[in-house]
């Protein structure tokens, strides 16, 4: 195994290429995006190759052939305890939807949630459909896999840490004093949490409709309701 992946297309290239911190082995693109782009490889000691517009059909994982494709290491994620302990997290119980999982990912970078546990029955976070979702965020996102039970064995057990859980029925998130700390669990898109989960569950949340009138028979689409929390929460911290 080489223990690589991609990255396609033009904006996703261009910013990798922009972030000193980003590790590229390899990038591959067409000679006008090469001409257009030459700044951008002055200063990186990167492997770079030319392709014609045949060759990146043949390489992409995309419907239409992008001007660039980097290639990256796969690296694992970071693990600080401490700084989980005293954080918001998201667990993801199989989320099995690549185009939701790489869209969630995007979400949490984008509110500064940097630890994401993911159960093992979700998507790999190298599905090229997650990689897109993500728009790059991918690298901003520390995604854990494994048991999830084990992850909130250990985490329940901290001081003012709770864990909260997204149902149908619940609390209103916007009524609820909006955590510094704790861990957000989101279920599969048809089965939601697992029944195994549910004891370690410190409090229901679910997100109220704008029609209270109306019967919602389905849920939202949990890559939306990932958004509809994290910005809820994010708001009420703004302004307390």
């Amino acid at each position: 195994m080489h223990q690589q992946f991609l990255m396609e297309g033009d904006k996703i290239v261009r910013d990798v290429l922009l972030d000193p911190h980003v590790v590229i082995s390899q990038v591959i693109a067409t000679r006008p995006w090469l001409d257009k782009h030459v700044d951008l490889f002055t200063k990186r000691a990167i492997v770079v190759l030319e392709a014609t517009e045949t060759d990146m059909l043949r390489i992409t994982t995309l419907e239409t052939p992008p001007p660039a494709i980097a290639l990256l290491n796969i690296n694992p994620p970071q693990y600080n305890r401490h700084e989980i302990a005293d954080s918001l997290s998201i667990a993801l119980d199989n989320i099995q939807d690549p185009g939701n999982l790489g869209t969630i990912v995007r979400t949490a970078d984008w509110f500064g949630i940097r630890n994401l546990f993911c159960s093992e029955g979700c998507a790999d976070m190298y599905n090229p459909k997650v990689i897109q979702a993500s728009m790059g965020a991918i690298l901003n996102v520390n995604l854990h896999y494994g048991n999830l039970g084990d992850v909130f064995r250990q985490f329940s057990a901290e001081t003012d840490f709770t864990i909260y859980g997204t149902f149908m029925e619940g609390t209103p998130v916007n009524s609820v004093l909006p955590p510094k700390k704790g861990m957000i669990v989101f279920g599969n898109e048809s089965r939601g949490i697992a029944h195994e989960y549910l004891s370690f569950i410190n409090q229901r949340l679910t997100i109220p409709t704008g029609d209270s009138s109306r019967k919602h028979v389905e849920s939202l689409n949990v890559a939306s309701a990932v958004a509809a929390v994290c910005a809820i929460f994010h708001c009420k911290n703004a302004n307390p």
